[in-house]
């Protein structure tokens, strides 16, 4: 069945609000290999969502995904997207895992994914957040941009002790650092609201997890979003952008 659903184009069934879809803030990095059409790396940091738990296989994760659009986008780049996923991970875990699976690439942008983990296990929102600004420090001093991705909207997320705030605590400390965030939460209810999903079509039989259809429809979103940021930003952009957060 998972094969079916991912037979049909994200694009006739995946779009989302333009206020959902773009980055908040800029990607000087990202911006300049394009530009340059050269070797391009992006590590996609998380945890299951990143390494694909609920799909057919990890080709069908949303990095496989995001990586098959940007080649196709970006032609005359070297394209690749390294799935840096840990099914089950908290924050801490993917902060110690930066120098042996992210500085090693040499990327020019990191999108990581975290949160749910820590919200449903109860991490303190305190740590939480500390290791957000953590994480966020850690991997901009590898050279690369910084793209975060909040959590998944599920059923049971509202069950789930003080949820909401751990997606503001993520938010909040990514406005505090000027690091976009891809907003999976909201593009996922809107998927359901607008009846382009449901949630049984949205999510894998343990309705917690994404499936084929889902993944492809976040690469296809995500893609359009690195693209859209391409292409708007200002010719001549630095490397680090005036007015780019340091804490």
């Amino acid at each position: 069945m998972a094969a079916l659903l991912f037979s049909v184009p994200a694009s006739a069934d995946c779009t989302a609000p333009a206020d959902l879809v773009k980055l908040q803030a800029p990607l000087p990095r990202l911006v300049a290999a394009v530009r340059e059409s050269e070797r391009i790396r992006i590590v996609a940091l998380g945890s299951s969502s990143t390494w694909g738990a609920g799909a057919s296989s990890r080709a069908r994760a949303y990095p496989a995904r995001l990586e098959s659009e940007l080649r196709t986008a970006w032609p005359k780049a070297d394209v690749r997207v390294i799935n840096a996923g840990v099914n089950g991970e908290l924050a801490r875990n993917m902060l110690a895992r930066i120098g042996q699976q992210v500085t090693p690439h040499n990327p020019q942008l990191v999108i990581w994914q975290t949160g749910v983990n820590d919200a449903i296990r109860g991490v303190p929102l305190d740590t939480f957040r500390l290791q957000v600004r953590t994480g966020i420090e850690r991997l901009r001093a590898t050279g690369a941009d910084v793209v975060l991705i909040d959590q998944q909207y599920y059923p049971g997320f509202k069950s789930v002790k003080d949820g909401p705030l751990y997606l503001a605590a993520l938010r909040d400390t990514a406005a505090q650092f000027n690091v976009p965030v891809v907003q999976r939460f909201r593009i996922m209810q809107h998927l359901i609201s607008s009846a382009q999903f449901t949630t049984a079509t949205l999510l894998s039989p343990d309705q917690f997890h994404l499936n084929d259809r889902s993944y492809d429809c976040l690469g296809h979103l995500l893609a359009q979003s690195l693209r859209s940021a391409a292409a708007l930003a200002p010719a001549g952009e630095t490397a680090v952008t005036k007015g780019q957060a340091r804490m």
